[in-house]
């Protein structure tokens, strides 16, 4: 047997593997086997824990507090915004959970790392971050001496984004946009077609000349307009000093304001326009002769006799005033006198 195995090679190889194969299996290595993949399986899990807790900003080592608010509407807030203090982050809301629906509640939890002491009347405050409204929760602390403990629930409110009134004028700032957008494009073309940057250029200069005059006579006008200056504020002086007269003048005139306001002018023109007609016809029947006015002023016999009467009634007063005998009788005691 051991011959044929010998002279024939293959044989001889198919043997020895046959060999190995019955050859009894060696315990302490299989052991040993078995307590490598069992310690890479713990180190796996460690790593894996350390390794999540690393990416979620949290510190295994460090001590470890939960706080805890209730929020009717949590304004955005989700797992993993970090909480400030005072700008400074002191730890992470590692849970929010809606715990009731009639009336909405939602719960947060709030890890705190840093061993901070909270007085018991602080507030958890959420807010953006920045423009792009990251959100974030702001821990302001209260005026009490009391601490609280790990496990309270403390007091919580939303502050306004920035961007919360936007939304309302959200289409207006668009067309606003669109508009400057299309400025832009035409001051581009007549700067680039038109020749408008040498023309910018030429318009420059010319406000630096204007300029350069102005100043120039500023320079040499400057005594006037200190003159000038002067005189103004002691107008102004006599301003102040007038002004009591001044406000006393504006209430008179207010007062016959309100005096025109209240007379009724639409009755007085009325009243006047109908006594200058009543004239207007006085004046017509003058003219064309009617009544006694017109024939007093028209006919000049009447005129003269009226004159003549009225002579006659003057020498008449003249003599009674010298002659009162004449046109008197005096009785004295029963006996009269003759008229001379």
């Amino acid at each position: 047997m051991f011959a044929k195995i010998v002279e024939n090679p293959i044989f001889a190889l198919y043997y020895l593997k046959m060999e190995e194969k019955n050859k009894p299996t060696n315990h302490s290595d299989r052991n040993s086997k078995s307590v490598k993949v069992a310690i890479f399986c713990i180190l796996a899990l460690i790593i894996l824990y350390f390794g999540s807790n690393f990416l979620k900003g949290l510190d295994s080592f460090s001590k470890k507090e939960f706080y805890y608010s209730v929020f009717e509407n949590s304004g955005g807030l989700h797992t993993g915004a970090v909480v400030y203090l005072k700008g400074y982050p002191i730890g992470k809301v590692t849970k929010v959970k809606l715990i009731s629906y009639a009336p909405v509640k939602i719960l947060a939890e709030y890890l705190i790392n840093e061993g901070v002491k909270i007085p018991k009347d602080s507030r958890f405050d959420v807010t953006s971050k920045d423009m792009l409204g990251g959100i974030i929760v702001r821990l302001e602390f209260g005026n009490e001496t009391v601490m609280a403990s790990p496990g309270d629930t403390l007091a919580c409110g939303i502050v306004p984004q920035i961007t919360d009134g936007l939304e309302s004028v959200k289409d207006q700032i668009i067309n606003i946009l669109i508009s400057v957008d299309t400025i832009a494009n035409s001051l581009k073309d007549v700067l680039t077609r038109q020749n408008g940057a040498e023309k910018l250029a030429q318009s420059l200069v010319n406000i630096e000349k204007v300029t350069h005059s102005l100043s120039n006579i500023l320079a040499s006008n400057k005594a006037n307009f200190g003159r000038i200056v002067t005189e103004f504020a002691n107008f102004s002086e006599t301003l102040t000093a007038v002004s009591p007269d001044l406000k006393r003048v504006v209430a008179n005139f207010d007062q016959i304001s309100d005096s025109l306001a209240k007379v009724n002018v639409a009755g007085v023109i009325v009243n006047a326009n109908h006594t200058i007609l009543q004239l207007e016809e006085v004046v017509k029947k003058i003219n064309t002769g009617d009544g006694d006015v017109a024939k007093l002023l028209n006919e000049d016999l009447l005129y003269k006799s009226l004159g003549s009467t009225l002579q006659s009634l003057n020498e008449l007063i003249v003599d009674i005033k010298q002659n009162p005998k004449r046109y008197i009788n005096v009785t004295v005691f029963g006996k009269k006198e003759k008229a001379k």
